[in-house]
């Protein structure tokens, strides 16, 4: 009876350790691609210890936001991208919004991710476009409704395709000298973090913004453009209509409450949005996120 007990006790125990460090909600598997969608519970502030990758996979974030640093590269993980690892790639995480960040992990064999990702260029993070985002996320729902293993198999071939296709990337900041490359990496980086804390970080000013990374709302803009390819305007939309993608999903019903939390004008300018930048009207996506068809 004792020994039970015990054996209770330390299950209890992985749990706690598993719920405190990531959730697994949910695993696909079919030849060659593992998924998994992890919720992170993790609250650690800074770097931990370092990891090392186990395989080839390619993550893309959901929800919320953390550090990354991969072989030396260090990045900040947002719902418009994810990244890249290679099998032994060192690695370590840390979250300076806190936690509740939500990802999907896809493991896939050598050859598939040589396929694909081979040929890109060598910096882990990328940015994928909504389109490609909402692809994702149909995914995962077509999974949560039982969808047959043949679907969710071509589903996955077509996000790999499309995460692939659609992928940007950072870029060096070959013009500045070391010290102020490193400098604007590390604004880039706070900005993204200021901005991920939820949807009322996305109501600031661009004066506020630049007051919070402590820089001017001239310098922030040059330098975010010219490290991430987009416009900190641009950017914004983004984060906010991955928010209400990702509200969506979660089962949200009122696109007028989402227009109003995210910060669109209206219900039409969330639709004009949303339309623009992933095919679809909200309502469609509702549809397409649904846990039942």
């Amino acid at each position: 009876m004792t020994e039970r007990r015990d054996t209770v006790a330390e299950l209890l125990r992985h749990e706690a350790v598993r719920e405190r460090r990531g959730a697994l909600r949910q695993r696909i598997e079919t030849a060659g691609i593992t998924v998994h969608d992890i919720l992170c519970c993790e609250d650690r502030t800074t770097f931990g210890g370092t990891g090392h990758a186990e395989g080839h996979t390619v993550v893309l974030n959901r929800s919320g936001g953390y550090l990354r640093r991969i072989e030396g590269e260090e990045f900040f993980v947002d719902p418009t991208g994810g990244y890249l690892t290679r099998p032994g790639d060192e690695q370590r995480v840390a979250h300076p919004v806190g936690p509740g960040d939500r990802s999907t992990e896809i493991r896939v064999d050598e050859r598939l991710f040589a396929d694909r990702f081979d040929g890109l260029p060598a910096t882990r993070r990328f940015t994928v476009s909504a389109a490609t985002d909402l692809h994702h996320r149909a995914l995962l729902a077509a999974a949560r409704r039982g969808a047959e293993p043949f679907e969710l198999t071509e589903r996955l071939h077509r996000l790999l395709d499309g995460v692939a296709a659609s992928a940007g990337h950072w870029r060096a900041d070959a013009a500045a000298r070391p010290s102020t490359a490193r400098v604007h990496g590390r604004l880039v980086r706070d900005t993204c973090a200021a901005l991920a804390i939820g949807p009322s970080a996305l109501s600031l000013s661009l004066e506020e913004l630049a007051r919070t990374v402590g820089t001017s709302p001239h310098h922030l803009s040059r330098v975010f453009h010219a490290l991430t390819g987009s416009t900190l305007t641009r950017y914004r939309t983004e984060l906010r209509l991955r928010g209400v993608l990702y509200a969506l999903e979660e089962g949200e019903r009122n696109l007028r409450t989402l227009s109003y939390t995210y910060g669109f004008a209206d219900h039409a300018h969330l639709t004009r949005t949303c339309r623009s930048r992933t095919g679809h009207a909200p309502s469609a996506v509702r549809a397409l996120l649904a846990d039942r068809a």
